[in-house]
Parts: structure tokens; sequence; C-alpha cells
């Protein structure tokens, strides 16, 4: 796995495209990527193609793909998300 983005870091990427993004039914999307939660918010979501990263309450998070190179656009994306988008800046650690 990536180890460029944490927990924290997907985190902010998911209230990005929350706060940002457009928002379609129970889903938000910014270009290819959409978040979406449950219905307490304890559980998200963020989906690009095969990828599908899902972030639970406690900082657990769960990776999920079927090709590397899809993971690698999605990563990208992140972190272009977060360093060019409006009041998403990424986080030092």
């Amino acid at each position: 796995m990536d180890n460029r983005l944490t927990i924290r870091e997907f985190l902010r990427v998911f209230d990005c495209i929350r706060s940002n993004g457009d928002k379609l039914e129970h889903k938000y999307q910014w270009d290819e990527i959409d978040a979406w939660h449950d219905y307490d918010g304890y559980t998200c979501w963020l989906r690009y193609k095969d990828v599908t990263v899902t972030l639970m309450f406690h900082g657990s998070l769960k990776v999920e793909y079927d090709k590397a190179s899809n993971y690698s656009d999605f990563i990208e994306q992140c972190l272009s998300l977060t360093d060019n988008a409006p009041d998403c800046k990424r986080v030092s650690t």
C-alpha cells in the first residue's frame, strides 16, 4: 500500500470532496472520486474506478482495489486535491 496518505489525509480528502464537490443524491463527487458516508457518519467511503477506501470509526482504514495502476492514479488525485482545492491543504505530520 502507498504510504503517502494516512487515515488523517484520507479523512481530509473526504471532507474536501464533501465540502467542495458536487452533491449527487447521497454521494459527493469531485472529478472521478466519489465520497459518501453511512447514516450516522461513523463510516465513510472514497471510490475511484475499482478503488474503494473505507474509513471507519476509531481510525480504522481499509483499502481495496484490483488494479495497482488505478490505486496509484487515485493517490495522485488525492494529493492533487489536497494541494490545489480551495480550503484543502495537506496536513503536516
